[in-house]
């Protein structure tokens, strides 16, 4: 399974905040039951073959129900949904990649998370002044996110404890031409 940092960067990436809490509660029961731990809370990822596939991960009948979520109780929660039900999605990705393109994807992501520049220019998160670019009814704006600056620095500091003690990842890092002086050791965000 993906740890909870790699679906927060995903989600960062994909929804412009983190939702590391969710991700960690969602693999909560991985604390008792290990491996087993998809039988609980996992209800998309025991779905698959059955409501999707790797052609179609997201039904248009889930879209609708997420859509009309949206309508009933706000935004944030629909999101929200997304990424419980993303979550599912990207471990069964996960399952079917080997240790070293898994390494790889780790890699990938620290590297993103580690480089505001690339989250706002690429994925329209300004983690720093707290805004995510969307597009509204045809329009794009830049929504205000008073909690993305302190979620940020949370993810960021948590990759950052991970990957100093990960030379694989100290690695990788270093190839990318991630700045790893900060990671190592240094001062916090």
């Amino acid at each position: 399974m993906a740890d909870a940092w790699v679906h927060a960067v995903i989600d960062l990436i994909a929804y412009g905040r983190p939702y590391f809490d969710l991700h960690k509660e969602k693999d909560k029961p991985h604390e008792f039951l290990l491996s087993n731990h998809r039988i609980v809370n996992h209800k998309w990822y025991q779905a698959y073959k059955r409501l999707w596939n790797f052609h179609d991960p997201f039904p248009s009948w889930l879209k609708e129900s997420i859509r009309i979520l949206g309508n009933e109780e706000g935004a944030d929660k629909a999101e929200e949904k997304m990424a419980w039900v993303d979550h599912d999605y990207i471990d069964r990705t996960w399952d079917v990649l080997s240790d070293q393109d898994r390494k790889y994807c780790e890699g990938f992501f620290a590297w993103v998370l580690f480089s505001p520049d690339i989250l706002k220019h690429w994925a329209g998160v300004d983690v720093f002044k707290g805004r995510i670019q969307r597009v509204i009814k045809s329009r794009e704006i830049l929504e205000s996110s008073p909690g993305l600056k302190s979620e940020y620095k949370r993810l960021y500091n948590y990759v950052k404890a991970v990957v100093r003690n990960n030379k694989i990842l100290q690695n990788m890092l270093e190839h990318y031409g991630q700045e790893i002086k900060s990671i190592k050791g240094g001062s916090e965000l």
